[in-house]
């Protein structure tokens, strides 16, 4: 889970304050590209001392919003129990709510439901007990009990707590309720798979796949994100962060400026066709103001590489992880 910005594709969240520290004073931060506004909360908790002032941009305005519900505290544990989204319910909303967009997407893509059909049944049964305390069969079943014990009743003590019997299940492959019916020796003797077989008539025991299967993938991922979002309540310097919502060449730049664009990567599939790049690069060298961009590679030499760092890329947290090397770029104009 990232300490910065709110879930989002593409997020520099990881390695905000790495990239953040590159960046020269000025008086006035600019954040073009926001997206998930994962730089500029960087730059206000732990940069802030660098500027004066501090502009996000991101195009789509349902985001924007989204970032600041979010500052306000409308995603804050103690007034907030996120509802369960459905598979119906993503598609029919996910282009007007930025919520259900950003934090029920797969990978935070914005495009495709989070849940396979295999899961969603499971997902949706430990979202309900977790967040409003209601043990449907399928989890009373799967858990073992209908009622969290004393040292769960917080949403994030309750997590804590599915999560480490989740990881009992993944390490002895046994549900509690055994330990009730079988020796020691016999516990033991149930490493086999074939032994193991010998106990179907167990009542319960053919869950035991399907609970191998949570503790892979049941991270109550939503939960943890509400936390990220939640953390952008405890924003200071407020009255000194503007927002805008609009294409990059529209944003007034001030006097006494720095840049930052996380403009979308040459040849991603996913804007390849939407965003101009040429055009970006034209604009980019002909500022007055030093302008940073985040890239895995630009060939036009009117830009300089001035920064690398590795970065694993991923969109499923089960695969094999991928190492990308992320590149900084200036336009190689510097503040008078």
């Amino acid at each position: 889970m990232s300490e910065f910005g709110i879930p989002y594709m593409g997020s520099k969240a990881k390695i905000a304050p790495s990239l953040c520290m590159m960046l020269p004073k000025a008086e006035h931060f600019y954040d073009l590209f926001g997206g998930g506004f994962s730089m500029t909360h960087c730059m206000l908790k732990r940069f802030s001392h660098k500027y004066s002032y501090f502009h996000y941009n991101e195009i789509k305005s349902d985001v924007v919003d989204l970032v600041k519900r979010a500052i306000k505290g409308e995603f804050n544990y103690d007034v907030f129990q996120p509802p369960w989204v459905s598979r119906e319910d993503f598609f029919a909303n996910k282009d007007s709510d930025a919520y259900i967009r950003c934090l029920w997407s797969f990978g935070n893509s914005q495009r495709c439901y989070l849940f396979g059909d295999d899961i969603e049944e499971y997902k949706k049964s430990m979202h309900q007990a977790v967040v409003f305390n209601e043990f449907d069969e399928l989890a009373e079943q799967t858990l073992c009990f209908n009622k969290w014990p004393l040292i769960a009743q917080s949403v994030t003590q309750k997590r804590i707590y599915l999560r480490q019997k989740l990881e009992h299940y993944r390490v002895t492959k046994i549900p509690d309720f055994l330990h009730k019916y079988l020796s020691q020796s016999e516990l033991s003797q149930l490493q086999s798979i074939d032994n193991l077989r010998k106990l179907q008539q167990l009542q319960q025991l053919e869950r035991l796949q399907q609970l191998q299967q949570l503790q892979q993938l049941q991270q109550l991922e939503r939960l943890e994100w509400l936390q990220q979002l939640e953390r952008l309540q405890q924003l200071e310097r407020l009255q000194q962060l503007s927002f805008y919502s609009g294409d990059y060449r529209k944003v007034e730049i001030l006097p006494n400026s720095v840049v930052y664009c996380d403009i979308p990567y040459d040849g991603t599939k996913d804007y390849q066709n939407s965003f101009n790049h040429k055009d970006f690069f034209d604009w980019a060298s002909s500022r007055n103001f030093p302008v940073y961009i985040s890239e895995y590679n630009i060939s036009d030499d009117r830009f300089k590489c001035v920064y690398e760092i590795e970065k694993i890329a991923s969109l499923n947290p089960i695969e094999t992880k991928k190492i990308k090397t992320e590149k900084l770029y200036w336009n190689g104009i510097k503040n008078s």
